[in-house]
């Protein structure tokens, strides 16, 4: 019998969207529970206003998570952590390769991620005084010198896929990382155009793009409360 999850989440992309990619890209159903923002003054994160979710974390409901979202329930159990989360659903919706070693390899590429946003969290730190300059060094050099080293990394395989002969948690977070079109990047043009100086990031990014379930998630998801 399927398991029963529901992802809570703020109306947002942020930190649920990989997870809500994954259920599009295994075509799984659940249910998508959304907590409205809105801005006192736009653009001022000081004035947002959640009402919802605050009602709901003065009952409890998301004491598993520290008092944050996400938080995923299956079956009646609550876990919080976004990166526990997307792991757990790959691993459920057959995700996370065909073997461990697979899943040990998926698992990795995954977590390259964070060391490619710790610089370029470093490289808008160090660039705040020339912003435009700094981004222009990134896109155009840090970034895909940090790509050709995940390039580099990728285990052998047939193709597109990053892993193995199917779509997996690999695919989907470089995905939205670098190619989908509110992906994690402002400039999304400028991280096209690095992607594209690795051929099989690209090759997989682009199949997960044309995949039927991503694409049908992409094309109909909420707009939501904000854009991001």
């Amino acid at each position: 019998m399927a398991k029963k999850m529901k992802l809570s989440y703020f109306d947002i992309r942020g930190l649920a969207e990989v997870t809500r990619l994954l259920f599009a890209a295994a075509k799984a159903d659940y249910e998508d529970c959304r907590y409205n923002l809105s801005f006192g003054t736009p653009g001022d994160f000081s004035t947002i206003q959640r009402e919802q979710f605050d009602a709901a974390k003065a009952t409890g409901e998301f004491d598993a998570a520290l008092g944050k979202v996400p938080l995923l329930e299956v079956d009646g159990i609550k876990v919080g952590q976004s990166k526990a989360i997307e792991r757990y659903v790959s691993k459920q919706l057959g995700l996370m390769g065909s073997n461990d070693i697979e899943a040990f390899q998926i698992d990795s590429l995954a977590l390259h991620i964070a060391d490619v946003k710790d610089a370029y969290k470093a490289a808008k730190e160090a660039g705040k005084d020339d912003k435009e300059a700094a981004m222009k060094k990134w896109f155009e050099e840090t970034l895909p010198e940090w790509l050709a080293k995940v390039e580099k990394s990728l285990p052998s395989a047939p193709g597109p896929w990053l892993v193995g002969n199917s779509i997996s948690y690999a695919d989907v977070v470089y995905y939205y990382f670098l190619r989908d079109p509110k992906g994690f990047f402002d400039d999304t043009e400028a991280a096209a155009k690095a992607l594209a100086t690795c051929s099989r990031l690209s090759a997989a990014c682009e199949a997960t793009f044309k995949h039927e379930g991503v694409a049908a998630w992409v094309s109909k998801r909420p707009e939501g409360s904000a854009p991001f």
